[in-house]
This record gives C-alpha cells, sequence and structure tokens, in this order.
C-alpha cells in the first residue's frame, strides 16, 4: 500500500503514515506497536507500507526518474529553463509512473512471503512450509511463517509443533513461541505449550532467547522447559518420546495426571477434564492411544484408581472411582 495521510483513517494506519516522516512520541509509538503484534494481517501491512515507502526513496535516485524530475523543476521555474519541455502535467505523470516502475521492481524483490496454517480442532495437521521444512501442527494449532532473503520466521500462535528444519545455513530459522525464540539451522525438534513451554531437541542444535533471561542452548537429547513469563532450563530427558503424538500416541514417564490430561487434550483435540482436584497429583506412565477418547478412558481406569467417560460433546471426564460408579 502507499501512505494515506486521510484524517478518517483508522488511528494506527495514520500512526504508520506519520512515522515514515517523523518520529513518533513513546505513546504513538507503543499504540501502533500494539497494532502490529494483534495480528499477522497487521503486520504484513506494517512491512508493505515501509517496503514500499523505502522503494519510493531508491526509485527517487534512479537516473530515469532523475532526469524527470529535473524536467519538473524547470516547469515550475526552479531551474533554467530548457528547450522545448514536455507539459508539466504529463511529466508529473511521467514520474509518478516511473517512480512506481522502480518501487515495484524493488518491492517485488524485498517483501517477505507470508503464510498462515491451521489444523482442524480434532485432527493434526502435517505441512510442508515454503522452504521445504516439515511440520506437524497439533489439533487446533495455528502457526505463521514469514520468509525473506535473509530469514525464516515462525510463530507458533497455537497449540504444539515438530519440526523437521531444511537446512539453510544463509537463512536461520526462528520460531517465536511462548515469548521465547528458537533459533536454528538444521534441526528436529518438537515444541509444547500449555501450562509451561517445553522445547525437546532431537536432532542438530538450538537456542533458546528469552527477554531478561539467559539464552539457553540445547544438545540433542535435552529439553528445555519454562513457565509462562519466567526463564527456563535445559534437562537431559528421553526426548525421542515428546514427538510421539505426532503418531497419535502419548507417552507418559512418571507424571502427574493433570498433566498428563493436559498432554492428552493437546494430542488428541478433546478435553480430558478432572473432576476432582485430588486426581490432579496421581501418577502415571504408559504409552497412550488418542485415536479415541473411550480407549483414553479405559488406560486411565486401568492405570489409575479413576472412572471415565465420553461427554456428549466427545470430551473425556475423569473422576475418582468411588464418586463414579453412576457412570460406569
Amino acid at each position: 500500500m502507499t501512505p494515506s495521510l486521510d484524517d478518517t483513517a483508522p488511528d494506527p494506519r495514520r500512526l504508520l503514515s506519520a512515522s515514515l516522516t517523523r518520529d513518533l512520541t513513546p505513546a504513538e509509538q507503543a499504540e501502533l506497536d500494539a497494532w502490529e503484534a494483534a495480528s499477522p494481517e497487521a503486520r504484513e501491512e506494517v512491512a508493505r507500507t515501509r517496503e514500499v515507502w523505502l522503494a519510493m526513496g531508491l526509485a527517487a535516485e534512479d537516473p530515469t526518474v532523475r532526469a524527470l524530475r529535473k524536467s519538473v523543476r524547470r516547469e515550475a521555474r526552479l531551474d533554467p529553463p530548457a528547450a522545448r519541455a514536455p507539459g508539466r502535467r504529463s511529466l508529473v505523470i511521467s514520474l509518478a509512473a516511473a517512480a512506481a516502475v522502480v518501487a515495484v521492481g524493488v518491492t517485488l524483490t524485498t517483501l517477505p512471503q507470508v503464510e498462515t496454517y491451521a489444523a482442524t480442532a480434532h485432527a493434526p495437521a502435517r505441512l510442508t512450509l515454503a522452504d521445504g521444512s516439515q511440520v506437524v501442527l497439533s489439533p487446533g494449532g495455528r502457526l505463521t511463517t514469514r520468509f525473506t532473503r535473509g530469514a525464516r520466521d515462525v510463530t507458533l500462535e497455537a497449540g504444539d509443533g515438530f519440526f523437521d528444519v531444511a537446512h539453510d545455513a544463509s537463512r536461520p530459522f526462528e520460531v517465536a513461541a511462548s515469548g521465547r525464540t528458537l533459533t536454528v539451522l538444521g534441526t528436529r525438534f518438537n515444541v509444547a505449550g500449555g501450562g509451561r513451554l517445553t522445547v525437546s531437541l532431537v536432532q542438530g542444535s538450538l537456542r533458546v532467547s528469552q527477554p531478561g533471561a539467559a539464552n539457553v542452548l540445547l544438545k540433542p537429547g535435552q529439553r528445555y522447559v519454562g513457565a509462562a513469563g519466567v526463564g527456563g532450563a535445559a534437562e537431559t530427558a528421553d526426548v525421542g518420546n515428546d514427538g510421539a503424538w505426532t503418531d497419535g500416541r502419548v507417552v507418559l514417564a512418571d507424571t502427574s495426571l493433570a498433566e498428563a490430561a493436559e498432554r492428552l487434550s493437546r494430542a488428541a483435540g478433546r478435553r480430558v477434564d478432572l473432576t476432582d482436584p485430588s486426581l490432579a497429583d496421581l501418577r502415571l506412565s504408559g504409552s497412550l492411544s488418542v485415536a479415541r477418547m473411550s480407549d483414553v478412558g479405559a488406560a486411565l481406569e486401568a492405570l489409575l484408581p479413576v472412572r471415565a467417560w465420553v461427554s456428549s460433546t466427545g470430551d473425556l471426564v475423569v473422576s475418582p472411582r468411588e464418586r463414579s460408579s453412576r457412570h460406569g
């Protein structure tokens, strides 16, 4: 888009236009930043506006455009007259057209390639990104990619993701998730959200960074765990099973039922509801298929003193065994 100074435009767009020609006040900048961060569409509009503006500035230095500008100045009697200059209107039109041609040429080579992907509510999505990287997105998951010549930026906006990144040393691959930035070159890793961010590195190298916290460098076989808004740490673990959800299974190793319910919910795209807080601290181990919630319930009943049933909405309800016999 080209900048507009129309006073009827929404405030963020007026601020975007103003930012091209002057420094915004801190309050104005904060308002513009908040609007830009609110949606991929807003970020794309900001990027396009600034890139076209830059391209227009570059166009102004093009020899053809400079010659046209000089003719316009002569027509306006700002420079000594020259023999037979074309009419002012045609010069202005030609100048605008030439600038547009050069601007479009520059913009086409610099605009980012932006794509948004979403998995259906109850099934994972297997994606191939524009750079050849493979991603499995959990049910209900959503991510946006922004690829340029020099960078590959991905935002995991919802759900979990297993990434198999195509190697490209000239373009680092970065994933934004839960307030962290995960930077890789060629890597296979799992990202799990929920109450805490868990990043499991299967292959390659990966750096986890967060404002106000020290960077954490992961090696294969290590897992990063960090609560929301709090710096995390690396731990050595059997990370191979962390991505089992991509094959329809959740592998648990001495895991609390509260955490198991959260992981099962994300993998299945169905809620696992605990009706009694006392169930949260029960612990279990095993490999559970999430293909059918009735099978998940049967497995929980076999492993723990609980009763489980599938609700009319397809979700799984779990209660203490002695309090739920009426559902048996």
